[in-house]
């Protein structure tokens, strides 16, 4: 029998590994002080993405359920809160609360799963912001605040929605539900663009 020849998997260079000019030109780049800006534009922008995502899941939902004023107090039907939404997961109302929205069409489960990417990607940003202005390899993920923005755009549809069906100014006339833009969105995509995501990569309207 002929000898087989032994093979080894290739694995990605190690940052440590690399030539030290090559580490001190990326490290250069990374800390140029129109760089060190793009960085901290972006770290902004996605946390407050994070922040514009979070009580349109949790407190709007809760609000969702609003049935009047006793004393100058806002009254809320508990009751139905509770078997509509927290039961859908007795665990977490956050969970509970994205598991409402699936199941009303404001988002899907694919949007429900990137949202947990989301707000993993938040805590490394806020927690480790140094760390993001240094490292080469350690930068904010463009790809998921493009996915933020679009999360934003669809929340802001639903409840706009709901806001339009039960306004009295509205009725008798047609509306475009899925043109309606929120004022988080708005801001978030106006954000967006400073950070480098341009109209298509938001889903905004170049017209």
């Amino acid at each position: 029998m002929g000898a087989h020849k032994k093979t080894t998997r290739q694995s990605r260079p190690d940052p440590a590994m690399l030539p030290p000019m090559d580490m001190e030109h990326r490290l250069n780049a990374k800390l140029a002080p129109e760089s060190v800006a793009t960085t901290l534009i972006r770290a902004g922008c996605f946390l407050s993405a994070y922040e514009l995502i979070k009580p349109q899941i949790i407190d709007s939902i809760y609000g969702f359920f609003w049935c009047g004023f006793e004393d100058g107090n806002d009254l809320y039907d508990e009751a139905r809160y509770v078997s509509d939404v927290l039961s859908l997961n007795t665990k977490s109302k956050y969970l509970a609360s994205c598991a409402w929205l699936v199941k009303m069409q404001a988002l899907t489960d694919e949007q429900v799963a990137t949202l947990a990417k989301i707000r993993t990607h938040r805590h490394e940003v806020a927690h480790e912001l140094p760390k993001l202005l240094v490292d080469p390899d350690f930068e904010v993920r463009m790809d998921l605040l493009t996915d933020a923005v679009e999360i934003v755009r669809c929340l802001g549809v639903f409840w706009g929605s709901i806001e339009a069906d039960i306004n009295p100014d509205f009725d008798g006339q047609e509306v475009d539900y899925d043109g309606i833009k929120s004022g988080s969105f708005l801001l978030l995509e106006y954000l967006a663009s400073i950070a480098g995501l341009g109209a298509e990569d938001t889903g905004a309207s170049t017209t």
